[in-house]
């Protein structure tokens, strides 16, 4: 999804010379817990149709499915307080109205052409939705960079 030159970009374009690519949807974190870290992301291809038939792709940011990662659990599904309800419910709506509408929304999805030398990742096209940010991430970016910033022996304690 990520390569873009050399044999990666060349073997994508092999598939989009036969195939569509309707949508990439990037998955949650940790999707595999237990057992494996990786990012992961889901691709859908119309076969046998060629991608400049159709040129342009479904880009979902699909992060938050409303599951927990709990100690000796795995992944666990949470409720809401409010309505006693899964939150995934609500979520899965989500995620399934806005490709099957093709939506393009500021944080969660984008809509764009593109071809083997590109990226097919939602984060290359989504725009940034800033109302999302808090006062928490931003402290949160500062703790991350101070942290990295000791890591790498550029300051220290004294």
């Amino acid at each position: 999804a990520i390569g873009t030159s050399g044999e990666i970009a060349k073997i994508k374009q092999e598939i989009l010379n036969e195939n569509a690519l309707k949508a990439v949807f990037t998955l949650p974190n940790e999707i595999f817990y237990p057992g494996a870290s990786a990012s992961a992301c889901c691709m859908v291809f119309e076969i046998g149709k060629k991608h400049n038939d159709s040129p342009y792709t479904f880009f979902g940011y699909y992060k938050d499915d409303g599951f927990k990662k709990k100690k000796n659990l795995g992944r666990v599904e949470q409720v809401d307080a409010t309505t006693e309800k899964s939150k995934w419910v609500s979520i899965e709506k989500q995620w399934i109205d806005a490709y099957k509408e093709s939506e393009s929304i500021d944080g969660f999805s984008a809509i764009h052409k593109v071809t083997g030398d590109d990226e097919w990742l939602c984060e290359a096209y989504m725009k940034t939705d800033y109302a999302k940010l808090t006062e928490q991430d931003f402290q949160q970016t500062i703790n991350d960079y101070l942290a990295y910033l000791v890591k790498e022996g550029k300051i220290h304690e004294s």
